[in-house]
């Protein structure tokens, strides 16, 4: 995966890109092949983060002409090719790419945090150098002094990006901001992005009529801004692109605007509008896009892989009807001419993949393999005579598990702090901050050495942009970095330790001023929360007491009750029936004889029955009444 510092070289012969190893690589435009890689070493030198073509020893063209193979390959003989490299801790150094080393660095104090963005402008200063860093500043450098000139304090935000124009500043961060350089004040505030810009090109007709392209990291759209309207706030024209923006390259042909922009997802989109009639109702879509699909016949796949797109541009293409692409991975890029049709719009070019294409051999080659030895064991006189002892291979996996990072203790926790902030690698510096243990915390920042303070407060800073969670573990970090180091700290004075505790107590402040407003609602919150629990128990206990039976009846078998009829039957001896209602016979039979006359039917029988009557009983009665 690329970084988003890629640049063409001015005469279009090279192109170069920063790793995400941080890796300079150039690149030849011509024959595809690696031209230079420079590997700074991190125990003398410091990686780079940003960098800027320029040209020393000639004039340098304001305008770059169309240019034979022999004129371009001629470009070294009279002028010199530098590259200004942006570094990790400020400052600026100079590459030169005839000796494939750093000739020279900048004097002067330079940024308190990494250089983010380094523009450089042939046509209006040749002489000078920006830079932005994330301490908010932009320092302006001289190429021939080789040093510092001037420092402009933008604020405390951290810049992504710097352009300048005549006596005009533009930086970027989540807004445009165009300062005067002279006074320092800001003029006008461009807002339209919704996150950091992380690009910025000057297009430039003439004096009166000034523009600058943005496209930030979360939209998808490139804003156009008009820098000599004092009155415009807002952007002037937009270009509607398939993802987020990584590259763009824009050029001028007859008052037209002729735009190339690579999106993250690895393809050009190619737009021609005329400048004079810019509308910003809707986005303007591509006339033309171009992505490079595998040949699925070679790898015989059915799903079909693309290879990304990473740099696209018309200003060196060899004819005026092409453009440029350069596509491929990290390890493998190709550069190559596409013509542009006029009635295709989605222009999809397969070509063989990038690992069969380098393993064809060239015409004449031999197609020998030179042998690799793993091991080689020198033999002497002390050890020659001795038995070669038989070698346990280690598994695969036993392998790989020595390979991967070492979990973090006490021991060598200072030491993945100090390589994770050396190489800038995330997943290190992860796994450290991951760490919650306070005494192991405070045994690491007790071993701290002194130049790592300011470096890892820039982390800890980073950390406290993010989430609550990373919030919470940088303040686990800060608090004792603070009392170990209070001593150190202090002896940078007012102004640096200001600079460097800026963006903490910016974000400590924002979070405090919010705190008694949320306090407040917490206990607004908290006293609704139970009086809703409240009511919700006493509806609960409230169903628990209407649900509970008053009266539990059991029905009892049929066996039951025929044992219960044959108790009451009066020929068994000793029938409780004759012993009851001896007393009360003539009553009883008086009402009765009313109820079977008057009723006659099976309810009155059945409730004879229960009351304790046998069929001979209700025979009897029947008979006195009839007498």
């Amino acid at each position: 995966m690329f970084s988003i510092s890629r640049e063409f070289s001015p005469c279009g012969k090279y192109c170069a890109y920063i790793s995400q190893q941080g890796k300079f690589v150039v690149h030849d435009v011509e024959t595809s092949d690696i031209h230079q890689v420079y590997t700074p070493n991190m125990h003398l030198n410091v990686p780079c983060t940003s960098f800027a073509w320029f040209q020393v020893g000639g004039d340098a063209p304001a305008k770059t002409k169309k240019k034979s193979k022999k004129a371009r390959a001629s470009v070294g003989e009279n002028v010199q090719l530098l590259v200004a490299f942006g570094t990790s801790k400020g400052g600026v150094a100079f590459y030169s790419l005839a000796t494939a080393s750093i000739e020279r660095s900048c004097k002067g104090d330079g940024h308190t945090a990494p250089i983010t963005a380094i523009y450089f402008n042939a046509s209006h200063n040749p002489d000078t150098l920006y830079t932005a860093g994330a301490d908010g500043k932009v320092i302006e450098w001289s190429i021939s002094q080789c040093k510092q000139q001037k420092v402009h304090h933008i604020g405390v935000e951290k810049l992504s990006c710097v352009l300048a124009h005549g006596d005009k500043i533009l930086t970027g961060a989540k807004q445009l901001k165009l300062w005067d350089a002279e006074s320092g004040t800001v003029e006008r505030t461009l807002a339209g992005h919704t996150a950091n810009t992380q690009l910025l090109q000057l297009i430039s007709l003439d004096e009166e009529h000034v523009y600058a392209l943005s496209g930030s990291v979360n939209d998808r759209n490139l804003s156009l801004w008009s820098l000599s309207d004092e009155d415009a706030t807002s952007a002037v024209a937009a270009f509607a692109l398939d993802d987020v923006p990584e590259y763009i390259a824009p050029k001028i042909v007859d008052r037209k605007l002729h735009l190339v922009a690579v999106s993250r997802t690895g393809v050009a989109h190619y737009f021609v509008r005329d400048m004079g009639k810019l509308s910003v109702k809707k986005p303007y879509r591509a006339a033309h896009t171009f992505e490079i699909a595998v040949d699925t016949v070679s790898t015989k796949k059915q799903a079909v892989d693309r290879l990304p797109v990473f740099v696209a541009t018309v200003q060196y293409a060899a004819q005026q009807e092409q453009i440029l692409l350069g596509y491929g991975t990290e390890h493998s890029v190709r550069f190559e001419h596409i013509a542009i049709e006029e009635d295709v719009k989605q222009n999809v070019i397969i070509r063989e993949p990038m690992k069969v294409m380098e393993g064809k051999a060239k015409d004449g080659e031999l197609k020998a393999k030179t042998p690799i030895l793993d091991k080689v064991e020198y033999l002497n006189s002390a050890n020659s005579a001795r038995k070669s002892v038989k070698e346990v291979e280690i598994p695969m996996e036993v392998r790989l598990e020595n390979l991967s990072t070492p979990k973090t203790s006490s021991k060598n926790m200072i030491h993945l702090l100090m390589q994770g902030m050396h190489s800038r690698d995330a997943t290190l510096l992860k796994s450290v901050f991951a760490v919650d243990d306070a005494e192991m915390i405070q045994q690491t920042l007790e071993r701290l050495p002194s130049q790592y303070v300011s470096p890892l407060l820039n982390e800890l800073s980073h950390l406290m942009q993010m989430k609550t969670m990373h919030v919470k573990t940088a303040v686990c970090w800060l608090k004792p970095l603070i009392s170990i180091h209070a001593s150190q700290l202090m002896a940078l004075g007012s102004i640096n330790l200001l600079a460097n505790f800026s963006t903490c107590l910016g974000i400590i402040e924002y979070r405090v001023e919010h705190l008694n407003s949320l306090s407040k609602l917490r206990g607004r919150l908290g006293l609704l929360i139970d009086q809703i629990d409240r009511s919700k128990n006493q509806a609960a206990n409230l169903d628990d007491i209407t649900s509970g039976n008053v009266l539990v009846y059991q029905e009892g078998d049929d066996s039951d009750v025929e044992s219960m009829l044959e108790k009451d039957d009066p020929d068994l001896p000793g029938s409780s029936n004759e012993e009851m209602y001896d007393d009360d016979d003539d009553d009883d039979d008086g009402e009765e004889d009313e109820t079977v006359h008057e009723n006659g039917d099976f309810g009155s029988f059945v409730k004879r029955r229960q009351n304790g009557y046998s069929k001979k009983d209700c025979d009897e009665e029947s008979m006195d009444v009839s007498d």
